[in-house]
């Protein structure tokens, strides 16, 4: 009799392992029908929302190119000093920061193409640093820079380099007193899965954690400059994930901040 109910128990154990590890399976796949639900409800929002944009921004660009050129024609014959020529600098600035909004649009609403070629991504990194070297010394931020011993990668080096550069200047504008930016390369693996990275780490003001779940939405920026278009984070997103890697962000509130782009490598 003893046994009997002893084996009743193991059963009923067994049984109730059973059901628990079908419950889990079960969860596992509503939780991924739910995930894939709401990517394509996002798919089809951000679909609908590039193809306003991109047409909205073909019909503004050419009104805008023409007020450009005049007002160019017209500050050779205004005197300098004047008013007039006063206005005309602002309406040309103006012009061109409308012509600068309207790129970046026209960018990340386009289907993009990559041309992909064997590239050493610290070649990249470091001609991304270039440019800013004078902008960090005037804005008293030094720089630290890491290139590790890594492989070359697969991307569109143009691309890649707008993603970096959109990166390097976000931490630069976050240290409006100075501070330091590092920029590291590196290998990682992830699941099994080899990965070329490029960290920008900067020790600015940091994200809050309100801002750090929308700093990839498209027009969204917490700065106050005329110049941003908050369309930066958005397209640096875009092309990354259009290598098939992906960006993380982590940032602490008065520390700064760590932006980390993974593309992934394919052998030759």
């Amino acid at each position: 009799m003893n046994m009997d109910i002893t084996a009743m128990t193991k059963t009923a154990v067994n049984v109730y392992e059973q059901f628990k590890e079908f419950r889990r399976m079960i969860d596992e796949r509503d939780k991924a029908k739910e995930n894939i639900q709401k990517k394509l409800i996002e798919y089809e929002k951000l679909s609908a929302l590039g193809r306003l944009t991109a047409n909205v921004a073909h019909e503004i660009r050419n009104p805008i190119t023409v007020i450009g050129g005049l007002t160019e024609r017209l500050k050779k014959s205004i005197p300098s000093g004047t008013k007039e020529k006063e206005y005309l600098e602002m309406i040309s600035l103006e012009a061109k920061r409308l012509e600068d909004i309207l790129r970046d649009v026209l960018i990340f609403t386009n289907k993009p193409f990559f041309l992909r070629e064997e590239q050493d991504i610290n070649k990249i990194t470091d001609e991304s640093l270039y440019i800013y070297e004078d902008v960090c010394k005037g804005s008293s931020i030094r720089i630290h820079k890491f290139l590790g011993d890594v492989s070359c990668v697969y991307v569109d080096k143009r691309q890649v380099k707008e993603a970096i550069n959109n990166l390097i200047s976000n931490a630069i504008d976050a240290m409006p007193d100075g501070g330091t930016l590092t920029v590291a390369t590196n290998e990682d693996s992830l699941s099994g899965k080899k990965y070329i990275t490029v960290k920008v780490t900067d020790t600015g003001m940091g994200i809050s954690e309100e801002n750090i779940r929308m700093i990839f939405e498209p027009f969204f920026t917490t700065k106050v400059t005329k110049k941003e278009t908050g369309l930066g984070l958005s397209i640096t997103k875009k092309i990354v994930e259009g290598h098939g890697g992906f960006i993380k962000v982590d940032s602490i509130t008065g520390k700064g901040s760590t932006f980390s782009l993974y593309f992934p490598y394919r052998a030759k």
